[in-house]
């Protein structure tokens, strides 16, 4: 995955989060989700177990993205 693959987030509720999720996605593959069930404040990262490697530049854009998005900024 290079750092021009196509980032996807989406916000959706889950029945096993209190609160709302942001699911990031390259393309059509889950890499991660932000919850926030500790608050805005410590928002913390799930990864895929399916994801060994990711591009760091493109991964730092995508938290950041998702991160906007699932706080309304």
């Amino acid at each position: 995955m290079n750092n021009t693959a196509p980032l996807k987030i989406m916000i959706s509720s889950d029945i096993d989060y209190e609160y709302l999720i942001a699911e990031i996605y390259c393309g059509d593959i889950f890499i991660a989700l932000l919850q926030q069930e500790h608050g805005v404040d410590d928002i913390r990262i799930e990864f895929s177990s399916d994801i060994n490697t990711v591009n760091l530049d493109w991964f730092q854009n995508a938290l950041n993205e998702a991160k906007k998005k699932l706080l309304n900024q």
